[in-house]
């Protein structure tokens, strides 16, 4: 291909030549041209500047031979300098050169008897030129001329005459920028005009900054010489110029003329000629070296390409490739993967000896050669052969392929290899049967039941625990056969749940135990998973039977405390309540001091064991769910000067301060009640285990929160007694038990109540010298919300009260206190018997009290519902019980009744009864 190129240049070389040549020829002749036109140039300029010259020569004889000197004379050259052309100054001198006058007042006064041709012409008496000077005032490069004053005779003559002796003309080189505007010089001409000294006075077109300055050493050839010439030469402006250039020896004016030409702009026009010449003959020869090298190029690329691509795909196949050339061996293709699996470079192997060993071969083959070796030398076909080789970063596995190419003759010309790493397979596969194995040991010696199954749920595996606890094999009998009968179906439905899901599942199952024994087990079985994909399911059964039986045991044993508590408390409270009514009742009959005092100590007693009494059916209404929080927003203040009033006088009977300090006037979100008896509590257990000191209840805000705290100097709480105090029945520094001190419950309440309305408590303290408890309370809006008020109570006399309770004792106590209040009373035993008396009496009760428990599974409830319907309206009721389950409140809730827990005080149900008969007015 480079030969048929070759050839095409020799045969288009004489062609080529000859356009040069022609070319060449052609700028020459038009350099030649250039030349002329420089010369013609140049003479217009100096045909210009002899017509000016002579022009002034008229002008000044014309002055000389007129009388305008005297006085007028300045008058005269203002009207001519109106005429005259800019760059053209007249004047008249005296004979010590001084001008009197002049068509440019800045001139007058000047000296110019130094001047030659002032001197010259006075001499001679002929017109005289000088040379190119500066003048003094306006600094301008002028050529002056001077010629004698005809008229200079007369009075100038004279002795002591001051009259014009010469008139002076300066011409300024602006006249050739003014020619150059009247008739515009050729684009890229330019004339330059210099002095004797090789100053330069102008430059048209201007250049800056080149006025006044030397010419250069290159421009020396335009001030020596007695003739006219032309030469090429370099511009001020650094443009190679063709330049005709007139010395100030060959025009006699003292300077030196060049006009030059920019040869480069001149011959552009010739070489554009060349260029549209040269066009065609390029465009064919171009088109024919295009059409042949693209022809070229086109294979050439095709070939490279399909190099590229292979190597391309070869370097990106993460398989080893190598191929060679028979018989030699010379690696001819290969990529970089077969240089890493093999470990050598291959690139300059030309032997089949220069090819490594570096592999063990399988055991079967017992060779360490190259698979690509054997195919180039003995036609071997080579089928997924695994080689190893060892490096200091472990061992490197491949399978290896290789195959010898035959030509149509059957030998061998080529021979390829391919090596693919299955080194990360080989060391996922190792680790992969290390892993289970370890955690099939793992499995089979761990203590919990374990199990596995497959994908679909089917069993495969049952560990040493499961085997021994279940006395089974996985082959022997039925599956499910260890599960019993009432909880396979639970456990069949959550099993194909969880599969389906592909989720963790559980349940809690029966097992059967290899003694036969069915006991409770909690099973959890969580799928394993490899890529994403469920490969096994892992099950874990553990024994919760004694832990589940004790739990229950507990449940039952706090459901019996709590019947326990709840018929106690009713039995308990019914022959107290008898006392509490028949206390009052003796206080109209008392009258000495002793028996005051003993029925006093009497009522004490009885006020005491109400507050044991009380406790313990706190407890178990908070146990038993029954009590629901009204939260509303409290003022703080009130609340706890309330508790403080109520406390002081027995903080002060054991000799203690009792101080509330509360600075803080806030509201807080709670339940007035529970709130007041959880401080309450707090209270009274500082008093009691406090012998001497105070006791503080405070008040500040704290993160959002009101910390209301009781502050004592107590005994203390040490740390191992911490973790009980909250407990029912523990008592801190009580072991006789004694029931001055209470049953222990009032810390056990107020934990209770804290996690009923969500208020923290914290408990801070040092054995020997006191304790702090502190309740969170959240802080509400400021206004208060007040507690309600009662009602003023109005006379009974005259109103009818029903008392209904089966207990004959507590009926005759409650009758002589409502007699005692001044009611009407009508008593009974029974619902019947309460209706059948009123129906007697023909009137309607203004007040309804009964027990809750009554003869024959009777409850009051329905009595007063019934007595409501005799009388057709909402009389107002209290229901007296000693129950604490949350029946008796819902139920008396719903029906609009007040409900009291025995026993009563008389102060209690009067009040009890004043809030009833508010809400029913």
């Amino acid at each position: 291909m480079v030969r048929w190129l070759l050839l095409l240049v020799f045969t288009l070389a004489p062609l080529i030549g000859f356009e040069v040549y022609s070319h060449t020829r052609l700028r020459a002749e038009r350099e030649a041209e250039l030349g002329q036109e420089a010369l013609r140039l140049l003479d217009l300029i100096q045909t210009e500047q002899q017509r000016i010259v002579d022009d002034i020569e008229h002008i000044l004889v014309t002055l000389a031979e007129a009388d305008i000197a005297g006085p007028a004379c300045q008058e005269t050259m203002e009207r001519l300098r109106q005429r005259l052309p800019s760059y053209l100054t007249l004047g008249f001198a005296d004979r010590s050169g001084i001008v009197l006058c002049s068509t440019d007042r800045r001139t007058v006064g000047t000296g110019t008897a130094d001047q030659p041709q002032v001197r010259q012409a006075l001499s001679t008496g002929l017109f005289s030129v000088g040379e190119y000077v500066a003048t003094e005032g306006p600094r301008r490069r002028v050529l002056p001329f001077a010629l004698p004053y005809a008229r200079g005779g007369g009075e100038s003559g004279k002795e002591g005459g001051s009259g014009p002796a010469v008139v002076t003309a300066l011409l300024d080189l602006d006249w050739l920028r003014q020619y150059q505007a009247r008739k515009p010089l050729p684009p890229n001409v330019t004339v330059l005009l210099a002095d004797r000294a090789g100053t330069v006075l102008v430059r048209v077109p201007d250049l800056q900054g080149i006025v006044g300055q030397p010419l250069p050493e290159r421009l020396g050839l335009y001030l020596s010489g007695a003739e006219t010439a032309t030469a090429l030469t370099e511009g001020l402006d650094g443009t190679p110029r063709v330049t005709a250039y007139s010395p100030p020896g060959a025009n006699g004016s003292g300077l030196a003329i060049a006009v030059g030409i920019d040869r480069a702009a001149a011959l552009r026009t010739v070489d554009v000629a060349t260029l549209w010449s040269w066009f065609p003959f390029l465009l064919i020869l171009l088109l024919t070296l295009t059409g042949t090298a693209w022809a070229i190029g086109r294979l050439t690329r095709q070939r490279e390409t399909e190099r590229s691509l292979l190597k391309a795909v070869l370097e990106h196949l993460r398989a080893g490739v190598v191929v060679a050339e028979a018989p030699t061996g010379r690696v001819i293709l290969h990529n970089s993967a077969a240089e890493r699996l093999i470990g050598q470079p291959l690139g300059r192997i030309d032997r089949i000896e220069d090819y490594p060993r570096p592999f063990t071969g399988s055991p079967s083959e017992g060779s360490s050669e190259l698979p690509l070796v054997r195919a180039l030398r003995d036609g071997t076909v080579v089928r997924q052969e695994e080689l190893r080789r060892d490096t200091p970063a472990g061992p490197i596995t491949c399978l290896a392929d290789a195959e010898p190419v035959r030509d149509p003759d059957g030998c061998i010309t080529l021979a390829v290899v391919t090596l693919t790493d299955i080194t990360e397979r080989k060391a996922g596969e190792e680790a992969l049967r290390r892993s289970e194995t370890r955690f099939r040991e793992l499995v089979e010696n761990t203590p919990v039941m374990m199990w596995i199954n497959r994908p679909d749920g089917g069993r495969e595996y049952y560990n040493a625990a499961w085997r021994s606890y279940t006395g089974r094999s996985l082959e022997q009998g039925e599956r499910w056969s260890y599960i019993h009968p009432a909880d396979y179906p639970r456990l069949l439905d959550c099993r194909e749940r969880g599969i389906a899901a592909g989720e963790s599942y559980g349940f809690d199952v029966r097992m059967q135990r290899h003694d036969g024994a069915y006991r409770w087990h909690v099973c959890r079985i969580n799928p394993m998973r490899q890529n994403d994909q469920i490969i096994a399911w892992v099950g874990t059964a553990v024994d919760v039977h004694d832990s589940r039986m004790a739990r229950e045991a507990a449940e039952q044993a706090d459901r019996s405390k709590s019947r326990f508590l709840a018929a106690a408390s009713h039995d308990l409270r019914q022959p107290m309540q008898s006392m509490f009514f028949f206390a009052e009742a003796l206080h109209s009959h008392v009258h000495s001091p002793r028996g005051r005092d003993a029925l006093a100590m009497l009522e004490r007693g009885m006020e005491t064991l109400k507050g044991l009494l009380d406790s313990l059916l706190d407890v178990s209404q908070l146990d038993a769910g029954v009590i629901q929080p009204r939260i509303e927003d409290i003022a703080v203040k009130p609340l706890l000067d309330d508790i403080g009033s109520s406390y002081a006088p027995v903080a002060a009977a054991k000799g203690l301060d009792l101080q509330v300090v509360n600075h803080h006037d806030l509201t807080v979100r709670s339940d007035r009640n529970l709130l007041g008896r959880m401080v309450r509590n707090l209270v009274e257990n500082a008093i009691r285990y406090t012998e001497r000191g105070a006791i503080r209840l405070e008040c500040h805000p704290l993160d959002g929160h009101a910390g209301i705290q009781v502050r004592d100097t107590g005994i203390g709480i040490s740390g191992e007694q911490m973790s009980w105090i909250f407990e029912e029945f523990y008592q801190v520094g009580n072991p006789e038990r004694d029931r001055n001190q209470g049953l222990g419950l009032g810390l056990a309440i107020v934990q209770k109540l804290s996690a009923l309305l969500g208020h923290p408590v914290e408990v801070r303290s040092e054995l020997g010298k006191g304790s702090v408890f502190r309740i969170s309370v959240p802080l509400g809006d400021a206004t208060e919300s007040p507690a309600p008020a009662l009602p003023p109570r109005e006379t009974e006399r005259g109103r009818l009260a029903v008392l209904i309770d089966d207990d004959a004792i507590v009926l005759m106590g409650l009758r002589s206190i409502f007699q005692d209040w001044g009611y009407d009373t009508i008593v009974a035993s029974s619902t019947e018997e309460a209706l059948d008396r009123l129906r007697a009496a023909a009137r309607r009760p203004d007040v309804m009290v009964a027990d809750y428990r009554l003869r024959e599974h009777k409850v009051g409830t329905e009595a007063i519902l019934k007595i409501r319907e005799l009388a057709g309206a909402p009389v107002p009721a209290v229901l007296l019980t000693g129950d604490s389950g949350p029946d008796v409140m819902q139920e008396a809730e719903r029906h609009g009744i007040g409900v009291m827990f025995k026993p009563v005080t008389a102060r209690l149900l009067q009040e009890a009864l004043t809030r009833q008969t508010g809400t029913a007015a």
